[in-house]
């Protein structure tokens, strides 16, 4: 008989339900601190609270059975290399239940469930450096800078010279490509002419 049973199916099958929670845990164990419904942090702080249990017994045993429910290795290792050892002083009361009010739309009550104990995670910002490790290559890049500005100034000045001769130079092919042209058309036209006159001539029009 069913007495004294009156856990919240959520409106999930059986399946379906293990695979929300398992999913839900992995997030929990992942990020410490996750946004939930209340009716689904009550259920899902069970499962959390068992693993963390669990993983205060490291062995291949231990292992196994986390695996079996988070089915993911990088996520068994951290739970027992780092989440475990936070609370090696406690024996219970793992979790917390923050309510935070109704949803919007459909009035659920929402909560945050997280880690009692959690591991600090400093986070450097991404445009700031170490003074030292940035000043010793600006200044270096810097003297090499004013060293070699003066030989790359002559660069610039011999290519910007030798530019200069090669396009004087395309120029000149040009014009004398266009005169031979000319010139060219020209005699064409003379001789056309020449030759037209000759036919005529011999036909007794001139």
């Amino acid at each position: 008989m069913r007495h004294r049973k009156m856990r919240s199916k959520l409106g999930m099958k059986t399946s379906h339900r293990k695979a929300a929670f398992r999913n839900i845990v992995k997030s929990l164990l992942k990020y410490q601190r996750i946004q939930i419904s209340l009716a689904r942090a009550k259920g899902v702080r069970r499962l959390a609270e068992r693993l963390i249990t669990l993983s205060k017994t490291d062995t291949v045993v231990a292992r196994r059975h986390a695996f079996d429910i988070l089915t993911d290795r990088d996520l068994v290792g951290k739970l027992f290399n780092e989440t475990a050892p936070l609370f090696k002083n406690r024996t219970s009361g793992y979790t917390r239940i923050i309510p935070l009010g109704f949803r919007r739309g459909d009035g659920a009550s929402m909560c945050f469930l997280e880690l009692t104990e959690k591991k600090i995670v400093e986070k450097m910002p991404k445009n700031k450096k170490a003074k030292g490790e940035e000043a010793k290559p600006e200044a270096e890049a810097k003297h090499e800078a004013k060293a070699g500005a003066p030989e790359a100034a002559k660069e610039e000045k011999r290519a910007k010279e030798e530019h200069k001769k090669e396009a004087k130079k395309l120029e000149a092919e040009k014009i004398t490509e266009r005169v031979k042209s000319e010139d060219k058309k020209l005699a064409d036209k003379r001789g056309f002419m020449k030759n037209l006159r000759g036919l005529f001539r011999k036909r007794g029009d001139f």
